[in-house]
């Protein structure tokens, strides 16, 4: 993974040969493997699950150190507004090629509360919280840019590094936390994500593409009463029964190549709440009532905006068809937008040469 790297300023190995440039890129890679170890050793011993602030802010600093000397300027953006550590910006302000943003993240899912906690290396494996994900991405990063600094390619590059302190829990709302993302965005020509590949078959892969996520909730209501009366035109059919009827359309009607519906839960009775949270609730009824209110929340993933709004266009129609004497609402909530493969492609291309 260290070597492949080198190919961050790859241009005459497309052609199947090494620039003069590109081999002292090389060199100096393969001579600091030891180097390139130690750090991500050093850094997967520091604990930096995303709510442990002072590890997250230790991260930063291990960072801030590697990248002052080779000539970036670097700033520590808080998020307290966020409910979250804060993210690493570092900029090399060169005058020639594209402007390159290059995004990875501090922290880890393994909070100061879980036993995985330490860096083992046996022999060319290692195992520790985020050895992949993704502080081996940190720690490539920094070999190359060393590598392009030893090389005498470094100066002139305009690159930006933007290094999240939440990207396993992101903080909300996201315009706070992201704003630096979109920011540096908008400000550059070409991103690299130093998130880990995958290895299946003897064949490396590399990801050209993440789908997007949209949060759905819908509820539903009827007519409560003795269920002596459902169906009734008096009564109508109750609000589990409209409920049931909308998920098993949204099953039947949505899917569609690399869009995923997922239902991941549902309250029905005579009354039905969630909690602030959404992440549980309470409901009441009995076995001879119509239920008067069923509630459900999901998701949906996809690669093209596209696809967001075909489904969501789909979504509002089969709610709308209301069974009798039922009614039913959705709302959307968007929590990442997509990044299609399309443009991508071209750069995976590269990378395989």
């Amino acid at each position: 993974m260290i070597r492949s790297l080198a190919f961050f300023c790859a241009s005459a190995a497309l052609a199947g040969t090494l620039s003069p440039t590109e081999s002292a890129v090389m060199k100096t890679i393969d001579a600091e493997a030891s180097r390139t170890i130690q750090l991500l050793e050093t850094l997967v011993n520091i604990n930096s699950g995303t709510k442990n602030f002072a590890g997250v802010r230790e991260v930063a600093r291990r960072m801030q150190a590697e990248f002052e000397p080779l000539g970036f300027q670097v700033r520590w953006v808080p998020m307290a507004a966020a409910g979250r550590a804060g993210h690493l910006v570092a900029e090399h302000t060169g005058s020639k090629g594209k402007r390159i943003l290059i995004i990875g993240h501090m922290d880890t899912v393994f909070e100061l509360s879980s036993p995985f906690q330490k860096f083992v290396r046996t022999g060319d494996r290692a195992e520790g919280p985020g050895v992949e994900d993704t502080k081996g991405g940190l720690a490539v990063m920094v070999a190359a840019f060393r590598a392009l600094k030893s090389a005498g390619a470094l100066d002139p590059m305009r690159i930006r590094i933007v290094l999240t302190g939440d990207e396993e829990n992101p903080g909300e709302p996201t315009s706070v936390s992201r704003a630096d993302l979109f920011d540096a965005a908008a400000q550059s020509d070409v991103a690299l994500e130093f998130e880990p590949g995958i290895r299946l078959a003897g064949k490396d892969y590399a990801s050209t593409s993440r789908r997007g996520v949209v949060e759905w909730v819908l509820k539903t209501r009827g007519i409560t009463g003795h269920s002596g009366q459902v169906g009734s035109p008096a009564m109508g059919d109750g609000a589990i029964k409209e409920l049931t009827r909308i998920l098993s359309q949204f099953a039947s009607e949505l899917p569609e190549k690399y869009l995923t519906f997922n239902v991941g839960l549902v309250l029905g009775g005579v009354s039905a709440h969630f909690n602030d949270t959404q992440t549980g609730g309470s409901a009441s009824g009995k076995t001879n009532v119509i239920p008067g209110e069923a509630v459900a929340v999901g998701d949906l993933r996809m690669v093209r905006d596209e696809q967001t709004e075909r489904a969501e266009a789909k979504m509002r129609a089969i709610v709308a068809k209301h069974l009798p004497k039922t009614g039913a609402e959705i709302t959307f909530r968007g929590l990442m937008p997509p990044m299609s493969p399309d443009r991508n492609r071209a750069l995976l291309a590269m990378f395989n040469a």
